[in-house]
């Protein structure tokens, strides 16, 4: 699906840092609901626990400080909506 600003959802959602260049990015698009953008971060912080986790096996990816920043979107969202996210995320550095 793409927006009428030229967002394709379907590749944020897949891809977000392709579609992205930071996780605010995301909470700052006028042309995406409160439930697309918790999508787009949810899907982001999937991706970048998975890499994170793979580092961690000595096996390259993720960096830390993509992780926190995906974390504080999601916790912004939160803070601008008063809806919490259906789990809680931690960070382990």
């Amino acid at each position: 699906m793409v927006t009428s600003k030229g967002i394709d959802y379907d590749q944020a959602l897949s891809d977000p840092c392709r579609v992205f260049s930071e996780p605010g990015n995301v909470l700052s698009h006028p042309d995406l609901d409160t439930q697309q953008k918790r999508e787009i971060l949810e899907s982001w912080w999937q991706d970048a626990v998975r890499l994170s986790e793979s580092e961690g096996e000595n096996m390259g990816g993720g960096e830390a400080p993509m992780l926190k920043r995906v974390n504080d979107a999601l916790l912004e969202l939160e803070r601008q909506t008063g809806v919490s996210a259906a789990h809680k995320r931690t960070i382990t550095s």
